[in-house]
Formats: structure tokens, C-alpha cells, sequence
């Protein structure tokens, strides 16, 4: 064979040798992945919230009792909202997520199918209907109406109907609203190799809650010796511990009270509210479940401990006004009480991330996060107790769970 043929041969040889040793090092030529990548993207949540109540108050006793309270509350679906941003770099993924959860609301609204009796009417006139006492809400009414608690002793107070007064039914309205979002901001492995990442981060939780029952019904006061034409402003403040507020200091008056001759229209208020900040440090866990042609489907952990500093309130307001006049009297109290605990919380998930194109994909998912030891707004009214209702304190219950689980879908962006 000719001396060039095979030097042709050879060189071509040495030529293909050497390219196949330069793509197995780095080179300046070589195509790789860039030292840092930054993504952000936005969801969106549609979620719904479970929750464990830690014994909520009844607000009456009698037939319509099972009406008026939150053992069966039943929270809809609600719109919300993540956005994030992230920064890859050296195996580590740094990340700064924020969530709207969503507002929760809660409402029921009827009438009652009986009166409403404030004392020991509820064995009298009022026999078989609706009544407070003292394990109810609205106990300073109680307390304010009844002689066995200092309070009026000439009469039975309550709304009607009652006897011969063919009043309309007393209405009720009650409504629970709850909101709750979330701030992080975490650093997780992200080893393109590893089916499992980890991470730990800052957590912070802001739970607020808002609750709220009212009556309202025609006054009517059952004469047993001498009547004083309804509920006197010295019950209502000595024995049932409440602070006039606002109208005339006459107390409540029926039909005899009135120099209008009918009876005021009662409204009764119980309303409370809690609002949690929960600070702490969270651990994270993500194993790769699936992985097919770029797209992958994660299942998550995520658990924390935190310091939970509660503010809650809890208040009674009651308004008596002559429906031909307009003359109103308003009466109430509002407790107050605040304190740090320890809560703790837990979030599960899957997370779908399906590739649009070099820089877009697609993200879809379900997921699930548990508190414990929160403020829970209808726990509150079963959080006042005393001997005496001029001298009762107010604690706030901290034993609440809730439950938000809902889907996400959302787009993400990487370069």
C-alpha cells in the first residue's frame, strides 16, 4: 500500500482518538449546565378546611339548639394563590415561597321554631322552649334576668312568642370566617442524580379566625310580682356584669316599660376572634416517584415545630330599641387575652412537574397541612369562667387542629 495512503490512515486514527478523550473532560468547547439557574412560578390553590373542635359551646338549649353552633361546620372550597422564587446553585436549591391559603366562610341564618326564655321562665311561661343558663352563651343576660343569680326577681324575661303575646318567631343569624397564609424560606439538596432531597427552613404560619351569633326577637317580661316593665339597667350591670355602652341607661323594656306602648326589639351579639403567628423551623423531604422523558411527580414532607403568640377576644353586645320611637339602650363586654405556646405542623403532598419547553413547565399537584395547637374562634366562648360575672376571667384555648387540603396547578419558569 502506498507510504501516504497510510499515513492518511493513521492521522485519522489519532484524530478520532483524541476526540473521544476531549468530550470525557471538561473542555472549552464543552456544552454543559449552567453553574446557577433561577426559576419562579405562581399557583393556583382551590382549598377547603377541616378542623377538630375541642368541645365548642352550645349558644342555647331547647329545640333549636342543634341550629345555633359550629359543630357542623362546613367550610366550601376557597381560591388561592403560591409564588416562589428560587435560586439553583452547587447542588442546593434556595427558595422563598409564599401562600395565600384562601378565606373560609361559614354562614347559617333562620328562625327559631319557639321563644326564647332568659330565666327560670324557662319552666313557666317559656315550658318546653328555647332557654340560656349558665352553660350556654349569653350567660350575663342569664345572669342579668335571673333572681337566683342577683337579677330581676319580679318577672320572667325572655323573646317571644310566649302566652298571649303571638309575637314573630326571634331570627337567628351566625357566620364563621377563618383566613390563613404561610411565608418560607428554605434550602433543600438538589442532586440531579439522587431520587431523594432534603432540606430545612424558616416557617411562618398566620392563622385568623373570626366567629359571630346574634338574636333577635321581641321582649317580653311575664309579671310575677311588681313588674318593672322588663330588664333594669342595675341587673344588667351589678349582677350581669356588663358596661352600658351607648342610648339611654334605662335598661330593657317590654310593652309596659315603653311610654310607646310596645316592646323593644332585643338584639343579642356573641362574637369572638383569635389571630395565631406561628414562627418556627420546618424539615423537608422530597423522593422522586416518577420520572418518564423529563417529567417527574415528587411526594412531599415537610414538618415543623413553632412558637405560637395568640391574641383572642371574646364579647357580648345587646341592644334593646322601641321599634315606634327608635330609642335604643346597648349593653356589652369584650374580654381579652393573649399568650405564647408551643404548635406544631405537618404538610403532605404530590407535586407534578411536566416540561413545556426549555423554560416553562407545567406544575400540578395535591396537598395537605395539619396544625395543632392553634387558637380556634368558636373554642372561645367556652374559655370564660368565674364564680361571679363581675369577676370572671378569660383564658384562650390553644387546643384547636385544623385540617386545608386542596389542589394547586401553576406554571414555573427556569433559566
Amino acid at each position: 500500500m502506498p507510504r501516504k495512503k497510510w499515513f492518511s490512515l493513521a492521522l485519522a486514527s489519532f484524530l478520532a482518538m483524541t476526540a473521544r478523550h476531549a468530550a470525557a473532560q471538561d473542555s472549552f468547547y464543552e456544552v454543559t449546565e449552567p453553574a446557577a439557574v433561577f426559576s419562579g412560578g405562581a399557583e393556583y390553590l382551590l382549598m377547603t378546611r377541616d378542623h377538630n373542635f375541642n368541645g365548642p359551646s352550645n349558644f342555647i338549649s331547647g329545640p333549636d339548639a342543634g341550629r345555633i353552633n359550629f359543630n357542623n361546620t362546613d367550610f366550601d372550597f376557597e381560591s388561592g394563590y403560591r409564588g416562589f422564587l428560587a435560586l439553583s446553585n452547587q447542588g442546593i436549591r434556595v427558595e422563598g415561597v409564599y401562600t395565600n391559603f384562601g378565606r373560609w366562610q361559614y354562614g347559617n341564618a333562620g328562625s327559631l321554631t319557639n321563644g326564647l326564655a332568659f330565666d327560670e321562665g324557662a319552666v313557666n311561661d317559656w315550658t318546653g322552649d328555647n332557654f340560656i343558663n349558665l352553660t350556654t352563651g349569653f350567660s350575663s343576660l342569664h345572669a342579668a334576668a335571673a333572681a337566683g343569680m342577683g337579677g330581676d326577681a319580679d318577672e320572667f324575661e325572655g323573646l317571644g312568642p310566649v302566652g298571649a303575646f303571638a309575637d314573630t318567631l326571634p331570627t337567628f343569624e351566625t357566620f364563621y370566617h377563618s383566613r390563613m397564609q404561610s411565608w418560607e424560606v428554605n434550602f433543600v439538596t438538589e442532586d440531579p442524580e439522587a431520587h431523594f432531597q432534603f432540606g430545612a427552613g424558616y416557617s411562618h404560619f398566620d392563622l385568623s379566625e373570626t366567629t359571630g351569633v346574634s338574636i333577635v326577637g321581641t321582649l317580653r317580661a311575664i309579671d310575677v310580682a311588681a313588674p318593672n316593665g322588663g330588664i333594669s339597667h342595675t341587673g344588667l350591670t351589678t349582677f350581669g356584669g356588663l358596661t352600658h355602652l351607648g342610648g339611654v341607661a334605662n335598661g330593657f323594656e317590654d310593652e309596659v316599660g315603653n311610654a310607646s306602648g310596645f316592646a323593644d326589639v332585643l338584639q343579642m351579639q356573641h362574637n369572638a376572634g383569635t389571630r395565631n403567628n406561628l414562627n418556627g423551623v420546618q424539615l423537608l423531604f422530597q423522593e422522586e416517584i416518577m420520572y418518564w422523558r423529563g417529567w417527574t411527580i415528587d411526594g412531599t414532607l415537610k414538618t415543623g415545630l413553632y412558637n405560637n403568640s395568640m391574641t383572642g377576644t371574646v364579647s357580648e353586645r345587646y341592644t334593646g330599641t322601641d321599634p315606634i320611637t327608635g330609642e335604643s339602650s346597648t349593653y356589652g363586654r369584650t374580654f381579652f387575652d393573649k399568650k405564647t405556646d408551643l404548635a406544631f405542623a405537618v404538610a403532605v403532598g404530590l407535586k407534578s412537574n411536566f416540561p413545556l419547553s426549555d423554560h416553562w413547565s407545567l406544575l400540578t399537584g395535591y396537598e395537605m397541612t395539619f396544625l395543632d395547637g392553634v387558637a380556634l374562634a368558636p373554642e372561645q366562648y367556652g374559655a370564660i369562667s368565674g364564680t361571679t360575672f363581675v369577676n370572671r376571667r378569660y383564658d384562650i384555648n390553644d387546643n384547636g387542629q385544623i385540617i386545608a387540603h386542596g389542589a394547586n396547578v401553576g406554571l414555573q419558569f427556569a433559566y
